[in-house]
């Protein structure tokens, strides 16, 4: 079931700081839904980079991308417990450590996104998914293969008709591709150096919250 009532706008904080992190979070507020404390962050700085931010941002949702492998329901509730609203878990990983995900999830009143990255049949482990109750799967063009994004497109529309979960689309949308993710129908736009390394942070995310709106029917 789909929970959103809109397509919503992710800001993926990839960068190296706390300090940094919380300068685009000042910069960009209110313009996003959700921020994303970055996997690189994450290792640089921990989870107290999530808590910093979240102290300083409060009416905001937060994922945390631990892309979990393995000890699903520890590491789960390890980043939940810090605050997070949102925990990844990699779709390629042990049903059994996503389950362990999903339960942390259920006990801590958070939500579980399943990252398809580098998964070899994306659409049947989708379907996978959305049967195993995952609230929200990613579709994401890895960083590394950031220009080859225009192939995400494809999997949205094949994947947005087969399930009825929530759909997040990420890597190297900007202006222009993110309205275009929207109106095809994907619930959580994320957008990191579109709006991180823009010489207008602020703009940027403001341009992209309209154009996310525009796109997807709303005004």
């Amino acid at each position: 079931m789909r929970l959103q009532s809109k397509p919503l706008l992710q800001v993926a904080l990839d960068v190296l700081s706390t300090q940094r992190a919380l300068e685009i979070a000042g910069q960009v507020h209110p313009y996003w839904d959700i921020i994303e404390i970055g996997t690189p962050l994450m290792i640089a700085e921990g989870l107290s980079a999530l808590e910093s931010i979240k102290t300083r941002f409060p009416d905001k949702k937060y994922l945390a991308d631990l892309k979990i492998m393995d000890a699903g329901k520890i590491e789960a509730s390890l980043a939940f417990a810090r605050g997070a609203d949102i925990v990844t878990v990699l779709a390629a990983a042990d049903d059994l450590t996503i389950r362990g995900a999903l339960e942390a999830a259920e006990a801590c009143g958070g939500q579980l996104m399943a990252d398809l990255i580098n998964v070899r049949d994306p659409l049947a482990r989708a379907i996978e998914l959305c049967a195993m109750k995952v609230p929200i799967i990613c579709l994401h063009t890895a960083f590394d293969r950031r220009d080859s994004s225009k192939d995400i497109f494809h999997l949205l529309d094949a994947i947005r008709p087969a399930v009825g979960c929530e759909l997040a689309i990420a890597g190297g949308l900007t202006l222009g591709s993110a309205g275009k993710a929207a109106a095809r129908g994907a619930d959580i736009v994320v957008v990191g150096s579109g709006i991180t390394e823009h010489g207008d942070p602020r703009a940027a995310a403001h341009g992209l919250m309209r154009e996310i709106a525009e796109a997807a029917g709303r005004s």
